[in-house]
């Protein structure tokens, strides 16, 4: 075999293999998380304003939580702070109320999430476009009816100017959400009164808390004002149940035959027991006396 023909088989390997540990590094190469960021904006009955953000992979069959990114929140290029996701992937970001937050001339506020990326997840970001709205919330009630008093302004320079045709809903909360019990639309002068209904279940004293709110509106993101009042049905203490087959309390007559027939198994192996005791102790006597 010549040099040349050598050469150009062992270049043709060399190849080869090289080719197959790319291949193989490439296939075990773990691909990225590509995730997905859900970004509001809340401002609460105490006007915090207050940047969420939620965090998850969404697979084939499941959403899961991305817990432990970072994610930097900004106001038109200017950092307001740093948060880690939690063990649900919720990061929850208070802006400071001295912090002078930046306004365009449409009114608008602009705020952008952003996850720089890491060796496991890529990096993202989403950006919200939110105008300032102040609302107030009335609780009255005349000749029985109940009626939340709903009013939205918007803040200018010239002062408050009424937010009219806009849909506004009133909650209660219950464990996991917020139940809607009516829906208004504001007037031109920025109010609305919604009836509340009588059947709302409260706590033992009829307590619970009402929530005016724009609900993810898509200018204004989530605005409420809460209040708690008495209008709640005083929740009833359930009655006693009744012993039967069907319920956790068994018979009485089933407890006594139960109690008796484990006093009657446990007497039978301590008497076993004691009669072992006797035996043995009969049997070294014996041995004794020969």
């Amino acid at each position: 075999m010549s040099k040349a023909i050598l050469r150009y088989t062992l270049l043709t390997l060399l190849i080869g293999f090289s080719a197959i540990c790319s291949l193989s590094a490439m296939q075990d190469e773990t691909p990225k998380i590509s995730p997905y960021m859900l970004f509001t904006y809340l401002k609460n009955t105490d006007s915090q304003n207050i940047l969420q953000v939620r965090m998850t992979n969404i697979t084939q069959t499941s959403e899961v939580p991305l817990p432990g990114l970072n994610v930097s929140f900004m106001n038109n290029d200017t950092l307001l702070g740093e948060v880690v996701t939690n063990q649900s992937g919720n990061a929850e970001f208070v802006i400071p109320a001295d912090f002078p937050i930046f306004t365009g001339e449409d009114g608008a506020r602009t705020f952008v999430a952003r996850f720089s990326g890491d060796s496991l997840t890529e990096a993202t970001e989403s950006e919200l476009a939110i105008t300032d709205v102040n609302l107030e919330m009335v609780l009255t009630e005349e000749e029985g009816k109940k009626m939340v008093l709903l009013k939205a302004f918007l803040p200018s320079a010239n002062g408050p100017v009424p937010v009219a045709a806009e849909e506004i809903s009133v909650f209660v909360p219950r464990t996991f959400s917020l139940l809607p019990v009516g829906t208004g639309t504001l007037e031109a002068d920025g109010t609305v009164q919604i009836p509340f209904p009588d059947d709302i279940p409260g706590d033992k004293d009829g307590k619970l808390t009402v929530i005016g709110r724009f609900n993810d509106h898509f200018l204004f993101g989530s605005v409420e004002k809460r209040e708690e009042t008495n209008w709640g049905v005083p929740a009833v203490k359930a009655p006693p149940a009744f012993r039967s087959l069907w319920s956790t309390l068994a018979p009485r007559w089933m407890i006594i035959t139960l109690s008796i027939m484990l006093l009657g198994v446990w007497g039978h192996y301590t008497f076993v027991v004691i009669s072992l005791f006797r035996i043995r102790k009969d049997g070294l006597k014996h041995k004794k006396t020969e």
